[in-house]
């Protein structure tokens, strides 16, 4: 006896009892459809196509569930997005009423995110965290537990979002007609179907695929390239191993691509080759189908059983359990159901995601957050200037310069050395187009940080923040200039001006010139030789000339004053080679002990 298919059919609390058809397709990384047909009373003239009593159900809450089992009946809640009355030659219409899962409310439109440092979990809740939890439930049961470094949305709805992460990490993503699922659920529910009572068409098919690949990527923390190939292997049925051995021999060449996503170290890299060979894999056996066993749902794991006749009698022998990734589900005005479904081998982990956008970035500003790389290797944080819900700060990012390296002389930091400081404005790209790895361009002033050009544009200028600055002026010279306003000017004339508050050292070995603002002028070294035509010292007050230790007080010397000429020292000779003459009012000449006077004529007068 045909069981009576039970069917409850709801928008917000009308129930409708009498319909024409429903379907709905579900199907993972994807928003599901369904679309309900009945019959519409007629509304005016004959002829006239009127929506009176329906409109108010677009917005509505559509609830169906089916079955055979009270008890048990598959649910499905969605939103009415569509209503429409078709009418032709004269007949009442039918009202067609269609929509979607309520999937949609995190597809409204392209979005912004930044998350440092959070695990696949909390940015699945961060990234819905304003929908109420009552227009749709989201659990997100990621497989991967480990927080990731750094990750981007980037001008993609929440849904899109969260499919390219179901994408990129090999997680599971569907809806199952109550809640949304980030990963594969800790319960499945398993239906029994026999070939030829539950299921009426079946194709079981075996194909290949390329499944070995190697990944790539640049840690430039260590300065190593991260890689990682797989294996090729696998387990499951023989006829999953046939097909790997096979798709393994035909596609022999590994094909090499950088990393989609941020890897950290060698595990890393490691773990994403392998579930991405996982995902590969998991499309080699596919089973399509279809019956009317109603309690089939999107996501359950169904085990196909076979009748098999054995000698005399019959057997019943299982195919093999496949995971539920996609059905269409159809019920008549009559109350029967049909389905048609599509799975991959129940033992899959990882599910290979084609229909995923990947995002294209455009440069982007961002303001400097911190600049004090914990490794000392120039990189900083950034803000990115977006308005959007969830925008943590980056990780640390590398700085490009026109020059950097090192040498054999120069281990680290040749080149150009400047890092931005925090509050400054920069832009930003990403390495490959690929928005997992932002790096930073360089620095841009804004209104307020800027100033500057002209019609000649002669002037250029570097300067720190503490106010040291060097500015080179095409139209004239060069000024280098401390904080202190201490400065250096060449005027490209041919003069140069060296002026300080305090003090000026010149020094080269054991040569020095010593001045400072008191006045005082110290030339020291081992040898001073003064050469000239003309060589002129003076003095408003005195000139002294003295011999004695170094920084001490001279023994002997000469001092000139402008009253007083006093010569001194342990032997004085004075000759002139032809005369020498000593006059003055008063002369006195006299020897302590003795005075000797000798000449071939002596005259005194």
């Amino acid at each position: 006896m045909e069981k009576k298919l039970i069917t409850e059919i709801n928008i917000e609390n009308k129930a409708i009892t009498h319909f024409a058809s429903f379907s709905l397709k579900q199907a993972f990384n994807a928003h599901h459809y369904f679309e309900l047909r009945f019959n519409h009373d007629q509304m005016g003239a004959p002829g006239m196509i009127s929506l009176n009593d329906s409109r108010d159900f677009v917005g509505k809450t559509l609830t169906a569930s089916f079955g055979y089992d009270a008890g048990s009946l598959q649910g499905f809640a969605g939103l009415v997005t569509k209503v429409e009355l078709a009418q032709s030659h004269g007949y009442h219409g039918v009202l067609i009423v269609s929509g979607y899962s309520p999937t949609i409310l995190i597809d409204r439109g392209p979005d912004l995110g930044s998350y440092l440092d959070k695990d696949l979990n909390t940015i699945v809740n961060l990234a819905t965290s304003d929908v109420p939890s009552n227009d749709i439930k989201i659990v997100a049961n990621a497989a991967r537990k480990e927080p990731i470094d750094y990750l981007i949305q980037y001008r993609e709805s929440d849904f899109d979002f969260l499919n390219r992460l179901s994408g990129e990490y090999h997680e599971w993503f569907y809806y199952d007609g109550k809640q949304l699922n980030f990963g594969k659920p800790d319960d499945q529910k398993e239906v029994a179907l026999i070939y030829g009572r539950d299921v009426q068409n079946l194709q079981y098919a075996m194909e290949i695929a390329p499944i070995k690949n190697k990944r790539f990527a640049y840690n430039p923390k260590q300065d190593e390239m991260l890689q990682s190939e797989s294996s090729g292997q696998g387990n499951g049925s023989p006829d999953l191993m046939h097909a790997i051995q096979v798709s393994n021999a035909m596609y022999s060449k590994t094909f090499n691509q950088p990393s989609l996503i941020r890897v950290d170290n060698s595990n890393d890299i490691k773990n994403h080759v392998q579930n991405e060979e996982k995902a590969h894999i998991s499309n080699l056996l596919k089973v399509n189908a279809s019956g009317d066993n109603a309690a089939l749902s999107i996501g359950s794991i169904a085990e196909i059983m076979m009748s098999v006749r054995k000698e005399l009698s019959f057997s019943t022998e299982s195919m093999g359990k496949f995971l539920i990734t996609s059905i269409n589900h159809d019920i008549d005005g009559t109350g029967k159901y049909y389905n048609t479904f599509e799975g991959v081998v129940a033992t899959t982990e990882r599910l290979l995601v084609k229909n995923y956008s990947k995002p294209s970035p455009d440069m982007q500003l961002a303001d400097v957050i911190d600049n004090a790389d914990p490794q000392g290797q120039g990189r900083i944080k950034v803000k990115f200037k977006w308005e959007c819900k969830t925008n943590d700060v980056t990780e640390w990012l590398r700085v490009i310069t026109p020059d950097a390296g090192s040498s054999d002389k120069v281990s680290k930091n040749r080149g150009f050395v400047f890092i931005p400081e925090i509050g400054d404005q920069v832009a930003l790209t990403f390495e490959e187009g690929n928005i997992a790895r932002p790096i930073v361009l360089g620095s841009v002033f804004h209104g307020k940080s800027g100033s500057g050009g002209s019609a000649s544009n002669n002037s250029k200028s570097l300067t720190s923040k503490s106010g040291h600055t060097l500015t080179m002026d095409d139209g004239a010279g060069m000024v280098m200039k401390d904080k202190d306003s201490n400065f250096i000017e060449l005027d490209g004339a041919g003069k140069a001006v060296f002026e300080t508050k305090e003090s000026i050292l010149i020094t080269c070995g054991e040569s020095s010139i010593f001045m400072d603002k008191t006045g005082k002028i110290i030339i020291k070294g081992k040898d001073i030789l003064t050469l000239g035509e003309n060589i002129g010292n003076s003095a408003t007050t005195s000139i002294g000339i003295g011999v004695g230790p170094e920084d001490g007080t001279p023994t002997s010397g000469i001092g000139i004053e402008s009253q007083t000429l006093d010569i001194g020292t342990k032997t004085l000779s004075m000759s002139g080679e032809t005369e020498a003459n000593l006059a003055s009012k008063k002369i006195n000449v006299g020897g302590e002990s003795e005075t000797n006077i000798s000449s071939g004529k002596i005259n005194l007068n």
